[in-house]
């Protein structure tokens, strides 16, 4: 394995010096006089403000710009990855056997949950997904957000990130800030990219196939319309178990090797994207867009040693001593690891009509439709309660998220006479409905079985083997149903230049919703230029982010690593109204609110750019998923003389508004272009700053120390980038180096063991290279590799994940995969 990596690292730096070398003796003597540093100043952005014309330097509030083309400069095929590689207060890990996270990754911006970040496309809501996280993530326990890799980067013109709250603009979730997907509107030729790539280990192989089309739609109007086929293989970076080394010892030959797989899931997928205007009468345009995409994904479970006593105990199967008797060793004489498939499908639609009437007033009428839905099968495992009578695989049900929406915006400039500008007059209306839906399982991954509980004959004692296809029991029809609720909104934005060199805004927003009541939040903006090339700005603002009827209504049992001893835990999951979650203290949700405050300034000089901006998030009545709350002898029986009993479980969590934080932190991004004799040559640097703690706790049995520490330290507090580019004649090298600061993995005990304990994890450099060469007119290749240099995270010392066959830790913020190289060929036409 380890041959395999430096042969392929090595083949990589070669064939990267050889394109080099090509192109440092290829130069052509004259370079382009565009500063490319200068366009991106006066690039003008959308997010944020509905003032027409702001460009980049000149938004009140700090916004990032990253164009299609540098989401393409990378080995990634998911989009989270591509984005977190470019906005350095964006963080998102990879999640190995933790159910639906392996699936739907959740992403932190700006140290908060992904279901705190409003996403957008063409300013347009986006809907979320239909996977509650509710397994073990730190930051993103019970948040249920977008599936950013539901879109592809080839459909994407530029992606604007608003690192500002505005809740008061847009609604519900922009309290750490908005991400604005801008589709391509290219009304003509065509854009074809192919990419190959895989880890320096050898594994992951990875094949996207991409396609832009633009075609014209009556005079002036377009079609343009996108296309991505990929194909990731599974990685694998454990060691074999110690119990099943043990088991090969003795000369058990049928346990895998290794028992346990710790790596990449496995995934194919197909999207499609559209994007459509067409003028009509006037200064009327009909606009849609929307999208189509289906995935399927594999991921492995923990393995279960022979020793499990609860799957492969020997059960009679009469009621007479002495008879016959059955244990799944006799089908898995090895032990076995449950595979965990899911079919997802997201799609989407929102038409309108935009235009101008009364002598200014912009107007944007739309609706929009939307739906995402999760199907989970299992293979390789059984439910043990049904004996010998067990399928291997089952289908444990599925989760839709249904989304409607109409939304009335208008624009109107005010000549008020009292202003340097006209006073810029925004408002409108929105009215949104979704449907959060649990579809059952199939009987046999829920059903107790006639083994689930039984008196053995031949030693009188009652022994029972567990309920549910082993991994993830299927969802019950007592979990089962569909969950709605609606709200309509209304808001005001104003903005204007008050006097010559300072711009005010200030907007408003009330909503009404169907489950809790109604809010109001407000906006206040400023930005003064001192001088030429010299501008503060600043913002204060109120927030509120809605429960979910997702977070309101989901049921289900996971299986985790307990981390005091490596065992495994069955953990239900229960909505605040179960009888089992009240027992233990649940109460309806209510709303989050925030309040944040941003200072920075702005400077412009000699082609420099540069930003600096210090935030401060206070969010109140956070709602998240307790802690693993265990279910003790006496609460099991007080359940059952409720009429609840809790079966086999071995604890229990539920939602709640259990708790405050503070989250603060300091953003600065730098950037120059030159055009020099020997090509163009950019720079960006780009640093983050984050920390958050909780400041006020309701319930200590809801938030213990583990999650507590880990608000505060799972992400890297300092997270950083340099980019250059190299521009010259048929040649563009691109180099990055991305910087992760040291993090921390908490355990729940308070006092360290050799099995469990918190550990650090250092701070580590990971470099991006490409070479890219212009062939023909048409035609590119590029060769590149995301993590260069072959970087691992520090190894995990502690035995509870040891004995798991676990080396690098799970959640490391830049993975564990190692280096990944890659070439591209690019065709436009």
């Amino acid at each position: 394995m380890g041959y395999r990596r430096s042969a392929a690292r090595a083949a990589l730096l070669a064939s990267v010096s050889a394109l080099g070398s090509g192109l440092i003796l290829g130069l052509p003597a004259a370079a382009s006089a565009q500063d490319a540093a200068a366009g991106q100043v006066d690039e003008v952005v959308v997010t944020g403000t509905r003032r027409a014309g702001v460009t980049l330097t000149e938004s009140s509030t700090p916004v990032d710009v990253v164009s299609g083309e540098t989401l393409q400069r990378q080995g990634a095929s998911d989009l989270n990855d591509a984005l977190k590689t470019t906005v350095v207060s964006l963080n998102v890990q990879k999640f190995v056997a933790q159910d639906a996270s392996a699936f739907v990754r959740p992403f932190s911006l700006r140290g908060l949950p992904p279901d705190q970040t409003l996403v957008l496309v063409n300013g347009k809501r986006r809907h979320r997904s239909a996977v509650v996280q509710i397994t073990n993530q730190p930051l993103a326990a019970g948040a249920q957000g977008p599936d950013l890799s539901a879109i592809p980067a080839i459909a994407v013109d530029r992606i604007e990130v608003l690192r500002d709250g505005a809740a008061a603009q847009y609604g519900s979730d922009a309290i750490a800030g908005v991400i604005n997907f801008q589709l391509k509107r290219a009304r003509e030729g065509v854009t074809a990219i192919a990419r190959y790539g895989q880890f320096y280990e050898g594994d992951g192989e990875d094949y996207n196939l991409q396609l832009n089309v633009g075609l014209p739609l009556g005079e002036e109007g377009f079609f343009n319309v996108s296309g991505e086929l990929s194909s990731s293989a599974k990685t694998s970076r454990g060691r074999q178990r110690p119990d099943a080394q043990a088991l090969i010892d003795a000369g058990n030959t049928a346990v895998p090797d290794p028992a346990q797989r710790w790596g990449a899931p496995s995934v194919d997928a197909a999207r499609l994207f559209f994007n459509a205007e067409l003028p009509t009468s006037g200064t009327a345009t009909a606009y849609a867009f929307g999208n189509f995409g289906q995935a399927s994904a594999e991921s492995d479970f923990f393995y279960r040693p022979l020793n499990r006593a609860d799957v492969f105990a020997s059960v009679p199967l009469t009621n007479q001593p002495g008879g016959p008797r059955f244990s799944f060793t006799s089908r898995f004489p090895g032990g076995f690891a449950p595979v965990f498939r899911s079919n997802m499908l997201d799609m989407s639609l929102t038409g309108g009509v935009k235009g101008e009437a009364f002598g200014g007033l912009r107007y944007d009428l739309s609706a929009g439709l939307a739906q995402n839905e999760i199907e989970f099968k299992l293979d390789n495992t059984v439910n043990p309660s049904l004996g010998p009578d067990s399928p291997a695989s089952f289908r444990a049900g599925e989760l839709q998220q249904r989304e409607a929406r109409l939304n009335a915006d208008f624009v109107y400039p005010v000549e008020t006479g009292m202003f340097a500008e006209p006073l810029n007059v925004a408002f409108g209306a929105e009215y949104r409905r979704e449907t959060f839906e649990i579809k059952a399982g199939e009987p046999a991954s829920y059903q107790a079985g006639r083994f689930a509980s039984l008196t053995d004959p031949d030693t009188g004692r009652i022994i029972g083997l567990a309920v549910g296809s082993s991994g993830f029991p299927g969802y019950t029809p007592a979990s089962a149903g569909a969950f709605s609720r609606s709200n309509w909104a209304a808001y005001v934005d104003l903005e204007t230049e008050v006097v010559e060199r300072l711009t005010v805004g200030a907007a408003a927003r009330y909503e009404d919703f169907s489950d809790f009541g109604s809010t109001f939040n407000w906006k206040l903006t400023a930005r003064y230029e001192l001088f030429d090339g010299l501008a503060l700005r600043g913002s204060v603002n109120t927030g509120f982010r809605a429960p979910t009827p997702g977070q309101s209504n989901i049921s289900d049992v996971a299986t985790n690593i307990d981390p005091l001893t490596g065992g495994l835990l069955l953990i239900a999951t229960r909505p605040p109204t179960d009888p089992i979650a009240q027992y233990y203290g649940a109460k309806p949700l209510k709303e989050e609110e925030s309040k944040n405050f941003a200072f920075g300034a702005v400077l412009d000089v000699a082609g420099w750019v540069l930003t600096a901006d210090y935030f401060n998030i206070e969010v109140k009545d956070r709602i998240a998923l307790t802690s693993r709350i265990p279910i003790t002898a006496a609460d099991r029986a007080a359940l059952a003389a409720r009429g609840t009993p809790a079966g086999d479980l071995q604890s229990v969590r539920f939602f709640g508004n259990f708790f405050d934080t503070e989250t603060e932190g300091l953003d600065v991004v730098l950037s120059r272009s030159w055009p020099l004799d020997i090509g163009r040559v950019g720079l960006t640097a780009a640093a983050n700053y984050t920390r958050s703690k909780v400041t006020n706790l309701r319930d200590a049995r809801a938030v213990d120390r583990e999650r507590r520490i880990e608000i505060g330290r799972f992400n890297p507090r300092w997270r950083g980038n340099v980019t250059g580019t190299w521009e010259s004649g048929r040649w563009n090298v691109l180099l990055r180096a991305n910087y992760y600061g040291a993090w921390v993995d908490a355990v729940p005990n308070a006092t360290p063991t050799a099995l469990s304990f918190d550990q650090g994890f250092g701070a580590e450099w990971l470099v991006d290279a490409e070479v890219s060469y212009q062939a023909t007119e048409n035609i590119s290749i590029a060769v590149g590799a995301d993590n260069l240099l072959d970087a691992y995270p520090d190894k995990d010392r502690r035995q509870a994940q040891i004995n798991n066959g676990i080396v690098y830790p799970q959640f490391s913020p830049f993975g564990f995969n190692g280096g990944f190289w890659y070439v591209r060929l690019t065709g436009k036409f």
